[in-house]
C-alpha cells in the first residue's frame, strides 16, 4: 500500500486528540529525568553494582512500559475486522517511529512487522549490557555523554570520538541529553537495526510458544552488538548469571496476537 493515512483536511478538537497518543511513544512521564550519578565515588564491587542497578533498572522499566503500551494497542487494532481512520493514522506514526518503510506493504504485512519490532527487552539483558558497555557507569562515555550502551552515531559532532578509533573510521559514541534518553534509544536500536533481526526473531518465537522472554536466551542472538562476537555474548550471559539478574514478568497482552513475520 502507499501510506496508511495521508492527510486530514478538516481539523477539529477531536482530530487533534491523537497527538497525545504519538507523544506517549516518546515523552516520559518524568518531567525532569535524573542526571547520571558519579558511580566512581562508590567502591568497586557490590556497593557500586547495587547503586548502578538501583539507578538504571527504573529507566529500563519505564522504557519497557512505553513499548508494552504501544504493543497492547497494536494487538487490539490487529484484532479488529476493520480499521478506523485513527487506527490507520496511529499505525502510520508507529511505523515511522520504528523505521519501517511500508510503501507497497499490505496491512497484514505491516502489522506483522510492527509486532516483531514493538516489544520489550528483558530487564536482565538490558541491565547486563548497560553494566558491560558503561563499565558500571564509570566510562568516559557514560560520564560525559550519558551513553549507557555504547551506541554509535555517524554525524560529525554527534558524540564523543573514541580515543582508540582506528584510522579511516568515522563513528562517534553518541551523546544523549539524559541517561533516560540512552535507555530509550537502546530499546529502539534493538527493535529496529538490521543487525539484531535474529534477536527479534527469537523473541517472536518465544512469544509464539508461550515461553518467557529470557535475557540469557536472547543474549545468544546479540553477537553483532560487539566486534568480540561470541566472547561478548559469553560476557553478557555471565553478568546476568553471576549477578542473579531477574526478568520482570512479560506485561500481559490481551487478545490474540497475529503470527509474526518480517523483521
Amino acid at each position: 500500500m502507499t501510506r496508511i493515512f495521508k492527510s486530514v483536511t478538516v481539523w477539529s478538537v477531536a482530530a487533534l486528540v491523537p497527538v497525545a497518543l504519538v507523544m506517549s511513544m516518546v515523552v516520559s512521564s518524568k518531567a525532569w529525568p535524573e542526571p547520571m550519578p558519579d558511580f566512581r565515588v562508590f567502591e568497586a564491587g557490590p556497593d557500586r553494582k547495587a547503586v548502578f542497578f538501583e539507578f538504571v533498572e527504573p529507566l529500563i522499566a519505564e522504557a519497557n512500559e512505553h513499548v508494552a503500551e504501544d504493543r497492547q494497542r497494536l494487538v487490539e487494532i490487529a484484532g479488529k475486522s476493520e480499521f478506523s481512520w485513527l487506527d490507520r493514522w496511529w499505525l502510520d506514526k508507529l511505523a515511522a517511529h520504528y523505521r519501517i518503510e511500508h510503501d507497497g506493504m499490505d496491512e497484514e504485512e505491516l502489522l506483522s512487522m510492527l509486532l516483531m519490532r514493538v516489544d520489550v527487552v528483558p530487564t536482565s539483558l538490558a541491565l547486563a549490557q548497560a553494566a558491560k558497555e558503561s563499565g558500571w557507569g564509570t566510562s568516559r562515555f557514560a560520564r560525559e555523554a550519558n551513553n549507557l550502551f555504547g551506541e554509535w552515531c555517524f554525524r560529525p559532532g554527534c558524540g564523543l570520538v573514541p580515543q582508540n578509533r582506528r584510522a579511516g573510521r568515522k563513528h562517534e559514541v553518541e551523546a544523549f541529553d539524559t541517561p533516560r534518553d540512552s535507555v530509550f534509544s537502546y530499546l529502539l536500536n534493538l527493535n529496529t537495526h538490521g543487525s539484531y533481526r535474529a534477536f527479534r526473531l527469537e523473541r517472536a518465537r518465544l512469544r509464539k510458544s508461550g515461553e518467557s522472554l529470557s535475557g540469557v536466551e536472547l543474549a545468544e542472538q546479540l553477537g553483532e552488538y560487539s566486534e568480540r562476537r561470541d566472547e561478548y555474548v559469553k560476557d553478557i550471559k555471565h553478568l546476568i548469571q553471576v549477578n542473579k539478574l531477574a526478568d520482570d514478568a512479560v506485561p500481559p497482552i490481551r487478545g490474540r496476537e497475529p503470527v509474526n513475520a518480517g523483521g
